[in-house]
């Protein structure tokens, strides 16, 4: 198991490096350091803010989540959880295998593992909802724009997939068919652990005030997203439409998450190629953008690191002499 691991890791790495290889082999590396020597530093501190403000909307839509299966965990413990879980997708393939620290560390928190899961689930699945929805809508502009409808269909194919996983999520038959035909119902654990997953799912659905502010919070976080990215372009002092943004940005991220490269490497910057070539970037600027937008998230989710740090130096060892105080303290009584 652990040599499949290792081999399967490898070779996204080996994917990484060749998309890579392919995409900067011919870019001049001068041009590119006069280019990313020439930022305008003054939109820093903006998309700081923004980076954290989404941080803390992303802790409050998993801390509706929670409350609603009734798990509470205070808000500043899920900022912190969200951000470590940033720091383990430096390593993890694709850039949502930090979810898994959360999943772990909610459910170590909670006593809660099926609930933990279900709720980094739900908050993954809508925001990746509310990514197709604004590149659906903007991707109508780009596709009017460039005469090419292909943008739009792309979006579109997108779209109607997560709504027939939603649509099995809640019939919840397919699953169990899947279930049996695949004959995992032997297992009582896979069978407990599914039966828990729909419990939990039933609940967010009835709640049609949840599902509202879930949405509205994942729209904002992916609107705040693409306008990390647009300021990024003009530190760089690209001048392009929003509304290619608000399309292409979507997309990337998209790209991103699936799980054949390490943090997206190659994928992302394939991406900013590919799509803000069409935007009319210059193939320089196309591969700036994608290294600043790099070197952006690799120094942000490091805060992430610090806090683990943190947590492994200080808090386990505080809360290990917290249960070590009682029962040193009886011994000495008796």
């Amino acid at each position: 198991m652990k040599r499949q691991k290792a081999a399967l890791t490898g070779i996204k790495l080996l994917v990484s490096a060749g998309l890579l290889f392919l995409l900067y082999r011919k870019t001049p590396l001068d041009a590119l350091l006069v280019l990313l020597a020439d930022i305008d530093w003054r939109y820093l501190l903006p998309i700081v803010v923004l980076l954290f403000v989404n941080t803390v909307l992303s802790a409050l839509k998993w801390r509706i989540l929670l409350r609603c299966d009734q798990v509470e965990i205070p808000l500043s413990t899920l900022t912190a959880t969200y951000l470590i879980g940033s720091f383990y997708n430096l390593f993890l393939p694709s850039n949502i295998g930090g979810d898994s620290y959360r999943i772990f560390d909610i459910a170590r928190k909670s006593g809660q593992t099926a609930r933990s899961a279900v709720s980094v689930f739900a908050d993954r699945f809508s925001g990746f909802l509310a990514l197709v929805i604004l590149g659906l809508l903007s991707s109508v502009f780009v596709a009017l724009r460039l005469g090419n409808w292909s943008f739009f269909f792309g979006p579109l194919a997108i779209f109607l997939l997560l709504l027939l996983v939603l649509v099995v999520l809640q019939r919840q038959r397919p699953v169990r068919r899947f279930l049996a035909f695949s004959r995992l119902d032997r297992f009582p654990v896979i069978l407990r652990l599914t039966e828990k997953f729909f419990l939990s799912w039933q609940k967010y659905g009835r709640d049609r005030r949840l599902l509202l502010q879930v949405m509205l919070i994942s729209l904002t976080f992916q609107l705040l997203v693409i306008c990390v990215v647009y300021l990024l372009a003009l530190s760089l002092h690209a001048r392009v439409s929003f509304f290619y943004f608000s399309a292409f940005v979507p997309l990337i991220t998209l790209m991103e998450a699936l799980p054949i490269s390490i943090y997206g490497l190659g994928i992302r910057d394939a991406g900013y190629v590919f799509f803000f070539g069409w935007a009319g970037l210059s193939d320089l600027q196309t591969r700036s953008l994608a290294l600043l937008f790099l070197g952006l998230t690799v120094a942000y989710s490091l805060i992430g690191g610090l806090l683990h740090l943190w947590r492994v130096l200080f808090v386990t060892t505080d809360a290990g002499k917290a249960e070590q105080g009682p029962d040193n303290h009886a011994g000495v009584e008796s």
